[in-house]
């Protein structure tokens, strides 16, 4: 018999809804959830969806975004209808500056209390140095040195928020070996409003953790790791 040649399944919104309603024996097999569990599960799945974010960088979220410095700013606005108009990044993973006709130059990405203890603020040329910092719906990438001409472009890697789930056929954000740790886990936050008893959320629990540890497994990039003393200086 010939293999299918297919790779591309996967689930959508309600069909993960039903499947963890199964789970809990909330649903028969081939059984549809009601208007009001589909609202109560997908309210539960999207706060699931913001919660995984906290997992780090996984590799299929990791996008980049150009754009150019402007003569005299050091501090600029990222978020959708901001001066830099995209979705507003996690964190900021690896920047380079590539001067008018020049080479893409790696810049050094600091935390706050480095990036606040560099010399003299106000000094201007070529940034070199990025600090970013997330707010609630936006971010603020701040450069050092001041640029001093608008002919330069800055492209930041960054870790990008995972899509919401809006509508019934919404696929997800996420590769499909994430289904699992999807539906278990939407399993076990909705068991207390199903009465679902102690011991066997306990255990939905385990097996929840256990696909979303699974999943996490496999989104991380592998390569060497090099650690180095932190040699700057600081007054």
């Amino acid at each position: 018999m010939a293999t299918s040649g297919s790779t591309d399944w996967t689930l959508n919104r309600d069909q993960v809804i039903t499947g963890a309603l199964r789970k809990l024996a909330v649903l028969p097999s081939g059984g549809t959830p009601s208007t009001a569990q589909v609202n109560d599960a997908s309210d539960a799945l999207n706060a699931i969806v913001k919660a995984f974010q906290a997992d780090g960088m996984p590799l299929w979220k990791i996008q980049s975004y150009t754009f150019t410095v402007t003569s005299g700013t050091s501090d600029y606005n990222i978020g959708v209808g901001q001066t830099l108009n995209t979705a507003k990044p996690l964190k900021v993973l690896q920047a380079f500056y590539t001067p008018s006709g020049g080479n893409r130059t790696p810049m050094q990405v600091y935390n706050r209390y480095d990036f606040n203890v560099l010399p003299i603020p106000n000094s201007t040329g070529t940034p070199v140095n990025l600090y970013y910092q997330p707010l609630r719906t936006t971010g603020l990438i701040r450069l050092w040195p001041i640029p001093n001409d608008s002919t330069t472009t800055i492209t930041i890697d960054y870790q990008s928020m995972y899509e919401d789930m809006d509508a019934a056929a919404n696929d997800f954000d996420f590769p499909s070996e994430w289904i699992q740790a999807l539906i278990y886990n939407l399993a076990w936050a909705l068991s207390p409003e199903y009465g679902i008893p102690p011991t066997d959320r306990a255990m939905l629990q385990k097996e929840a953790e256990y696909w979303h540890q699974y999943a996490l497994s496999f989104g991380s990039e592998e390569g060497s790791l090099y650690l180095q003393p932190n040699t700057l200086w600081r007054t």
